[in-house]
């Protein structure tokens, strides 16, 4: 997890490589273009974010604190967390 002064915390998967299909489901969409295939998931909503950390016994969830709130999320695309 990554978070810097742009207000957003993002997640990335660096073992994802550059897929095939994938890249052919984003031909002709531009909003898409400019996305790397490892950008897992971004959380925005915050200001001045200061922490994020992993929930140690719910798999998946994080917390992350600002200057103006704490958020405890799992994103939408991280699964159960069983492997």
């Amino acid at each position: 997890a990554v978070s810097g002064a742009d207000h957003q915390l993002t997640l990335w998967d660096l073992a994802l490589e550059d897929d095939p299909e994938a890249e052919h489901a984003v031909q002709g969409r531009e909003d898409l273009q400019d996305i790397p295939p490892q950008l897992y998931f971004v959380h925005q909503g915050q200001r001045d974010m200061k922490e994020a950390h992993w929930h140690p016994q719910i798999p998946g969830v994080l917390a992350s604190t600002a200057g103006d709130s704490f958020h405890v999320f799992k994103p939408a695309n991280m699964g159960d967390g069983a492997a």
